[in-house]
């Protein structure tokens, strides 16, 4: 199994070069190493839906997140080999929507166009649609991983009768579910500031919510290497049984995209250079090209690749205890033991926990011990589900 991570992060490594003596020795960024390039991340599909195209600027390393560049004001287009145009309108910095919903056909060659703000045209080779392959089967296994973790596998199998498709890539969106361990039915509020005035309300606070990720992970797999075009048991998802997203109700939708041999071999590469260890190698690829180019100019730098894939979806639910029938379910996410420290009992440290909503009011304390308060709190997110998640449940939802 291939991983690479999503972000544009890992892009920026075949920008930067180093000078290293010995690999334990400190190294530092040149600021001349530094090249403003454009980043395209664009991937039409066979989804009828409104089709997107990603635009920014690589960063000098030592660039503050307030200087990260995205691309504004761009024209793009997506120009079929019949002369149909798909105009792309700009919603967000640097996220480019099409206006009209469409997908990509079978037959059909796609090209994409950009003209910058400042006057350049960009294009891409041309590309067709990958043959589509479904995927067969979804499910989830208990497992020990190569590091000797136990956890759950989300496992894929898929075939292609034809023997065509070869490549494919996989992203992910998992949601969990979220209960909340403590009951919360009351809440402190400031009556008055000065003096100091405090009393208690009525309250219910959401227990239930709900949490969607998405993968920052680019996983890969071919075929090219075995007897049948079958993909059987490929592990998509490790989740290590400790962790909080699978404690109550988890599902997961994951794509399989069918990718060419070009694009394939694209990321293949990234991922190779973006590890850790060939950054000290002595051997750097340099720039990494894609299919995408300056019509001004042919040495131009361009960081990126317009894709064509067929998209195949699927998504499957399990709860903790389909898995782990007997076992004990883990702890929450948080400490979840009631607390009734001292300095809560003062009353300018009451007022700024109970304005920060850090800690929620539990339950008085009836009889304080030395070093205790006159009330038991919990963190927030022991009685406040919306902490962590939504109170709104997916329209997907199943329990």
């Amino acid at each position: 199994m291939m991983i690479l991570k999503k972000t544009y992060s890992f892009l920026l490594i075949v920008l930067v070069s180093f000078t290293i003596s010995t690999c334990t020795e400190p190294f530092e960024i040149e600021d001349d190493t530094f090249e403003n390039i454009l980043v395209v991340n664009a991937i039409l599909t066979d989804e009828v839906k409104q089709q997107e195209v990603l635009l920014s600027r690589t960063f000098s390393l030592k660039a503050e997140e307030s200087e990260l560049s995205t691309e504004r004001n761009a024209t793009v287009k997506v120009v079929d080999d019949l002369q149909n145009e798909y105009i792309f309108q700009e919603t967000d910095p640097g996220k480019y929507v099409s206006t009209a919903i469409f997908s990509a056909q079978p037959g059909r060659t796609y090209q994409l166009l950009i003209n910058t703000n400042d006057g350049k045209s960009y294009t891409s080779n041309p590309e067709t649609l990958p043959q589509s392959v479904q995927i067969d089967n979804l499910y989830a296994e208990r497992m020990v991983n190569d590091d000797e973790i136990e956890g759950v596998g989300i496992f894929i199998d898929s075939s292609d009768p034809t023997g065509i498709s070869n490549f494919y890539r996989y992203e992910y969106e998992e949601t969990y579910k979220i209960i909340a361990p403590s009951v919360i039915t009351s809440e402190f509020r400031v009556v008055s500031e000065s003096p100091l005035a405090l009393d208690l309300f009525p309250t219910t606070e959401e227990r239930v919510c709900y949490k969607t990720e998405f993968s920052n992970n680019i996983i890969f797999n071919n075929t090219t290497d075995l007897t049948e075009n079958k993909i059987r048991r490929f592990l998509v998802r490790f989740i290590p049984d400790n962790d909080f997203k699978i404690r109550t109700r988890y599902s997961i939708l994951v794509h399989q995209f069918v990718q060419s041999k070009a694009a394939f071999s694209f990321y293949e590469t990234l991922q190779e250079f973006s590890d850790p260890e060939s950054i000290f190698s002595q051997t750097q690829p340099g720039f990494i090209p894609g299919n995408i180019f300056s019509e001004n100019n042919l040495n131009e730098k361009v960081l990126g690749l317009f894709e064509v894939s067929s998209v195949s979806s699927q998504r499957i639910f399990f709860s903790f205890r389909d898995l782990y029938p007997v076992e004990g379910i883990f702890p929450y996410i948080e400490d979840c033991t009631p607390l009734t420290p001292e300095n809560f009992g003062a009353a300018a440290i009451l007022a700024l926990v109970i304005r920060r909503r850090e800690f929620l009011y539990l339950y008085p304390n009836d009889d304080p011990q030395p070093g205790e308060g006159p009330y038991y709190f919990v963190p927030a997110a022991c009685g406040d589900c919306t902490v962590l998640g939504s109170a709104t449940a997916p329209d997907f939802w199943q329990d």
